[in-house]
C-alpha cells in the first residue's frame, strides 16, 4: 500500500504536466487552424480581385498574434512585414488623434469654430465658414461637399506650404448644407484639420505626426513626408486596365497627408491599432488618454454606412453582435482596412497594393471576412460588380461604333453613293445631320460632365482612379465631336451641290 501511494505521488505531477502540455498543443493546433483558414480566405480574395501583394496582421490580447504576407510588391519583390503601403483614408483617424492631442492640452476646443485656430480658412460662403466647428470637420458634417475632395485632392504637390495651398483653394467651394445639418464624407475637411494642426503647433503636419504620434508609438517605417516616401522606397501600387493590374508609380502628395497620403508597413499600422485598443498607449508610451480614444471611437453622427465618430466608422460586425470600429482607405493603386473589435480587444489589418474604385466592396471584404473568422464565424462572400469588368469593354465598343460612323462617309467617293447623297431632299439632309449632331453633343455632355459629377468626381480624377474607362471616355468624346463636325461639313457640301 505504501509502495503504491509512493508510486502515485511520483507519477501524478508528471501526469498533470503531460495533460497541460497536451492542452497547450491542442490549443495551438486550434489557433493554427484558425490562422490557416484566415490566410486561405485572404489569399482567395487577392486571387479574386487580381491583387499582386498584401499584408495581414491580427491583434488579440494586446499583441500581434498573427502576421502573414502575400505576393509581390510593385517592383516584383516579395512582400515582407516591413513593406510600406499607402493607407488612403486610414490617415483620417490619425489626423483625428493629432487634433485630440491638441484638445487634451487645452489648445483646441472641439466645439469651437475652426476659424478660431485657422483664421484664414474660407469657403465661398463666409457665413458658413465662420460657423464650422472642429468637431463638424472631424465628423464630416461641416457642409463641405464630397465633391470638394476631387477639386483639391490628388495634387501630388510637395512644394513648401502644399497643404495650406490646398485648403486655401476651398475658398471657391460653396457648402452644400449648413454646418452640422447633414453628413457628407469629405477628405477636404480633413485637409482643413491638418492645416489647423500646423497652425496651432507651429510645425508641418508630417513633422508633428512624427514627433507626437508616429515616433512615440514606434512606427519605424511610417510615411508622412516626401522624404519618408523616398527613404522607404515606397513601391508602385496597381490600377486595373481591362481587368489586368498595372503598376502605378505615382509621386507622393504632401498636400494630402491628413486625409489619405499617410503610409507605412503592416507592423507600423499594428502599433497604431494596439494604441487604439490599449486606451491610447502601447508599451507604456501614451499618445492620448483613454477618454480621448473612447471619444474618437464613439459613433456621433449617422453616415452613409453605420455611424461616424472622429475619424472612425462605428457599427456592428455582420453576423455577430460585436461592436466594430473600422476604417477603410484607398488611393489609386492602394487599399487598406482596419477592423477593430474593441470590446474583445481584437483587430484585423489588411493592406493591399491594388484597388479598383468600382470593386471597393470586393477589396474590403478581405478584412471584413477575416474579422468574421476571428469572431468564429464564416467569412461570407462579396458579390462581384459586373459593371466594373464590363465598363471598359463597353467604352471600347462604343468608341469602335463611333469610329465606324466617322469612317463611313469615305464610301461616298463611290459614284453611286455620291449620286444618292446628292439626291436627298434638303429637309432630309438638314434633319438627319441635326439628329447626328444633337446625339453626339448629348453623348459628349453626358460623359464629360454629367457622369463624373454623378460619381462624385471629375474626369481628371476618373483618369487617376479608372484609367481604362476614363481614357475610353476621352476617346468617345473626341470621336463624337469629330462625327458632329464631319456631318455638319458634309451637310453644307451636299446642300451647296444641290443648289448649283
Amino acid at each position: 500500500m505504501l509502495v503504491a501511494a509512493a508510486g502515485f505521488q511520483l507519477t501524478a505531477p508528471e501526469t498533470a504536466s503531460a495533460v497541460a502540455r497536451t492542452a497547450v498543443v491542442e490549443a495551438r493546433a486550434v489557433e493554427d487552424e484558425r490562422w490557416s483558414a484566415m490566410d486561405d480566405f485572404v489569399e482567395g480574395r487577392l486571387d479574386a480581385t487580381g491583387t499582386p501583394g498584401a499584408a495581414l496582421a491580427v491583434i488579440e490580447g494586446g499583441r500581434v498574434v498573427h502576421e502573414k504576407v502575400f505576393g509581390k510588391d510593385g517592383r516584383a519583390r516579395s512582400v515582407t512585414p516591413d513593406t510600406p503601403f499607402l493607407w488612403g483614408s486610414v490617415a483620417k483617424p490619425v489626423t483625428a488623434l493629432a487634433v485630440m492631442q491638441l484638445v487634451e492640452t487645452g489648445r483646441v476646443a472641439l466645439d469651437a469654430p475652426a476659424r478660431t485656430y485657422l483664421p484664414w480658412f474660407r469657403l465661398a460662403d463666409k457665413g458658413a465658414s465662420d460657423r464650422i466647428t472642429v468637431r463638424q470637420l472631424l465628423t464630416n458634417t461641416s457642409g463641405i461637399p464630397a465633391s470638394a475632395t476631387a477639386e483639391i485632392g490628388d495634387r501630388y504637390d510637395n512644394a513648401p506650404g502644399a497643404l495650406t495651398h490646398a485648403v486655401r483653394d476651398l475658398g471657391q467651394i460653396a457648402p452644400e448644407a449648413a454646418p452640422g445639418e447633414s453628413y457628407a464624407y469629405s477628405s477636404a475637411g480633413y485637409a482643413v484639420l491638418g492645416a489647423l494642426v500646423e497652425e496651432v503647433s507651429g510645425r508641418d503636419f508630417g513633422t508633428y505626426l512624427h514627433e507626437e504620434v508616429l515616433g512615440p508609438l514606434g512606427m519605424k517605417h511610417a510615411v508622412a513626408t516626401e522624404r519618408d516616401f523616398e527613404r522607404e522606397r515606397v513601391t508602385p501600387g496597381h490600377r486595373f486596365i481591362f481587368d489586368d493590374p498595372a503598376p502605378f508609380d505615382a509621386p507622393y502628395d504632401t498636400s494630402g497627408v491628413p486625409s489619405a497620403h499617410l503610409g507605412g508597413s503592416v507592423r507600423d499600422l499594428s502599433r497604431l491599432v494596439l494604441a487604439e485598443l490599449g486606451g491610447g498607449q502601447v508599451d507604456g508610451r501614451r499618445v492620448l488618454s483613454a477618454a480621448g480614444i473612447a471619444e474618437t471611437q464613439r459613433g456621433q453622427v449617422d453616415s452613409d454606412r453605420d455611424r461616424f465618430g472622429l475619424g472612425w466608422s462605428v457599427g456592428t460586425l455582420d453576423g455577430t453582435n460585436e461592436r466594430m470600429v473600422w476604417k477603410s482607405g484607398s488611393l489609386p493603386g492602394n487599399d487598406a482596412m482596419v477592423v477593430m473589435l474593441p470590446d474583445s480587444g481584437r483587430a484585423v489589418i489588411v493592406l493591399q497594393n491594388a484597388f479598383h474604385l468600382l470593386r471597393a466592396q470586393e477589396f474590403h471584404h478581405a478584412a471584413l471576412g477575416a474579422a468574421r473568422i476571428l469572431s468564429g464565424e464564416e467569412p461570407g462572400s462579396a458579390s462581384a460588380e459586373p459593371l466594373a469588368s464590363a465598363l471598359p469593354y463597353i467604352m471600347a465598343a462604343l468608341a469602335g461604333v463611333l469610329a465606324l460612323c466617322v469612317v463611313a462617309p469615305v464610301l461616298r467617293i463611290r459614284p453611286g453613293r455620291r449620286a444618292a447623297a446628292r439626291a436627298r431632299s434638303p429637309h432630309r439632309i438638314v434633319f438627319s445631320t441635326l439628329g447626328v449632331v444633337v446625339l453626339s453633343l448629348i453623348l459628349t455632355a453626358s460623359l464629360w460632365w454629367v457622369l463624373p459629377e454623378a460619381l462624385g468626381g471629375t474626369l481628371a480624377s476618373a483618369v487617376l482612379w479608372l484609367p481604362d474607362a476614363a481614357w475610353g471616355t476621352v476617346g468617345i468624346v473626341a470621336l463624337a465631336l469629330l462625327l458632329a463636325a464631319e456631318r455638319t461639313v458634309l451637310a453644307v457640301v451636299d446642300l451647296w451641290q444641290r443648289s448649283r
